[in-house]
């Protein structure tokens, strides 16, 4: 998608490998951002990057998690 910054639910689907349902729900209850006009849907691609980019898990972070359960559980 070179080059294009403006994309369908169809496009944005394969871009990102989300269904498109989950991106029409997303769409439609606001969790993304997206331009309706007409009966058509497109999403900014700039705007996409940003959000999966802001939904990136840090590696470290399961094993945070894991030590803190454990750490509530010994009193520590």
């Amino acid at each position: 998608m070179a080059n294009k910054r403006y994309v369908s639910v169809k496009e944005l689907s394969v871009y990102t490998s989300l269904a498109k349902s989950t991106l029409y729900e997303w769409s439609g209850t606001g969790r993304i951002p997206s331009i309706k006009m007409g009966k058509r849907i497109l999403f900014d691609l700039e705007d996409m990057d940003k959000i999966m980019a802001s939904m990136k898990r840090n590696d470290n972070q399961e094993e945070r998690t894991t030590n803190k359960i454990l750490g509530d559980i010994h009193g520590n």
